[in-house]
């Protein structure tokens, strides 16, 4: 990935009230990802960061050189891959699949602490391995129904 073109959008992205959750490159389109921490990110706010790093990408350098790119949200499900993740989305509600057992748990995304995730199911800490955890994601009552304890 272009160095000057993740400088950018790092610096862009520092301009406004978002957060980066990642930059990823992926069939010759990068895809920036976006969330705000107090609200679900709007249309609005994904445009204007957009048009920014269009500008000055093109400023700087020219305007042929800005790679194709997409600024989106994170989206519903989105699966949780890197610590950075778990750290940006803890408080939201996640769906966990683990080697130990068949169903999925649904509960609010807790610490990493060491090797243990916390999700809280109900009132309940509970308190997973993470070499067990094959899955973490983003959940929500669209997709799936409430949290059930």
């Amino acid at each position: 990935m272009d160095k000057r073109f993740t400088d950018i959008v790092q610096e862009e992205v520092g301009k406004g009230g978002a957060t980066l959750v990642a930059i990823e490159q992926a069939d010759g389109m990068v895809s920036v990802v976006l969330m705000v921490p107090d609200h679900d990110i709007t249309v609005d706010e994904l445009e204007a960061t957009s048009r920014g790093i269009s500008r000055a990408f093109a400023s700087r350098y020219s305007s042929d050189d800005v790679p194709a790119f997409e600024v989106t949200s994170p989206g519903l499900d989105r699966v949780l891959k890197t610590e950075r993740e778990l750290t940006i989305f803890a408080g939201r509600l996640v769906r966990v699949t683990t080697g130990e057992t068949t169903d999925p748990i649904v509960g609010i995304l807790g610490a990493l602490d060491g090797t243990t995730l916390h999700l809280l199911v109900g009132s309940a800490d509970r308190a997973l391995d993470e070499r067990q955890v094959t899955k973490i994601s983003l959940w929500d009552e669209i997709l799936g129904g409430v949290c059930e304890g």
